[in-house]
């Protein structure tokens, strides 16, 4: 129920930064940071264009987070009044009008990369939409969530190709895409969880879905491993590329571990909303570092990745922040 207005000339600037999730900013950029990087190896891009993915991909991340809030006005009104769409602090209108904006823009970025660009980000943009429209189910919608990330690492990834820089893509990147997205699937799973998809008991699907988290984390480096080993020929490894994938294992078992120990306690203690909550909360916190420990694999390869590294931890830190002053809930 709405119990206040706000004109556009005065809304709060907590409200709308609420609205869009500004304090998970810091995520999506890593996604295309650590894509480009991975896709850059031996040095920085020659041209410019890859890094106005990142405009496009925020526009498209926020706008379908604006989005999600606004087909959800009328379950918050009920549910979660403080929401700045039903406490009035939005008017929903104009949300609608933020949400398609940003979409827009976003897309118009990803054009002025390239048409490829373009297309490639339109897909992500649909993804997105038809998860907030539709993406309702236990199943769908940690789906659709899983393929909008993957696309955005992608983005990344496939950015030479993108840009059309060159004729011919890197196809077996997409496979750390894949991994990621799974890993992201994996997360919304319990997430669902947390919100009460259904009336049954958990029982152990936490404890699946958290196995789940863990297992996609420990796959980084093999998944490195088999994706870029290949580049490195048949006399055997690269001491800096060796050195990298053992830095990807220690960050991926670190967190691993902590996923692991949360899972072996829930299971002991018994699943409660509380504690699938924690373990989601958990989870939502090492996207950083899972995108962290796959630019970890290249640290030692040139310049690109030992940047991009920095910035998932950073951000990770810098979204902590911003959460204590524009809370996601």
């Amino acid at each position: 129920m709405a119990t206040k207005t706000s004109s556009p000339d005065s809304l709060p600037v907590v409200s709308m930064g609420r609205l869009i999730r500004v304090a998970l900013f810091p995520s999506a950029i890593s996604d295309l940071f650590v894509g480009i990087a991975l896709a850059h190896l031996s040095g920085w891009p020659k041209l410019a264009l890859p890094w106005l993915l990142i405009p496009a991909s925020l526009g498209i991340y926020h706008g379908a987070m604006a989005l999600n809030d606004w087909v959800d006005r009328h379950d918050d009104a009920r549910t979660r009044p403080e929401r700045p769409i039903p406490s009035g602090e939005i008017p929903a209108p104009l949300a609608l009008s933020i949400s398609l904006i940003l979409l827009i823009g976003g897309l118009m970025w990803a054009t002025a990369a390239g048409p490829i660009a373009g297309a490639w980000m339109l897909g992500v943009a649909a993804l997105a939409v038809l998860y907030d429209l539709a993406g309702r189910g236990p199943w769908l919608g940690p789906l659709l969530l899983g393929l909008c990330r993957a696309g955005n690492l992608g983005a990344g990834l496939m950015s030479p190709w993108l840009i059309g820089a060159v004729d011919r893509p890197r196809a077996e990147l997409l496979w750390l895409a894949v991994l990621y997205g799974t890993h992201v699937f994996f997360i919304s799973r319990l997430g669902r969880l947390e919100d009460d998809e259904d009336d049954a008991p958990l029982g152990d699907r936490p404890t699946r879905a958290l196995r789940g988290v863990a297992i996609t984390r420990l796959l980084i480096p093999v998944v490195g491993l088999a994706v870029l080993g290949v580049a490195e020929g048949t006399e055997g490894l690269s001491t800096a590329l060796t050195l990298g994938l053992v830095l990807a294992a220690g960050l991926a078992a670190r967190g691993a571990y902590l996923s692991l120990r949360t899972l072996q306690r829930g299971a002991q203690d018994g699943w409660t909303r509380g504690s699938v909550g924690q373990a989601t909360g958990q989870s939502l916190r090492g996207l950083p570092t899972f995108t962290g420990a796959m630019a970890s694999i290249g640290f030692f390869l040139g310049p690109t990745c030992p940047s991009a590294l920095l910035w998932a931890l950073g951000g990770a830190w810098l979204s902590g922040k911003l959460r204590a002053r524009f809370p996601l809930t």
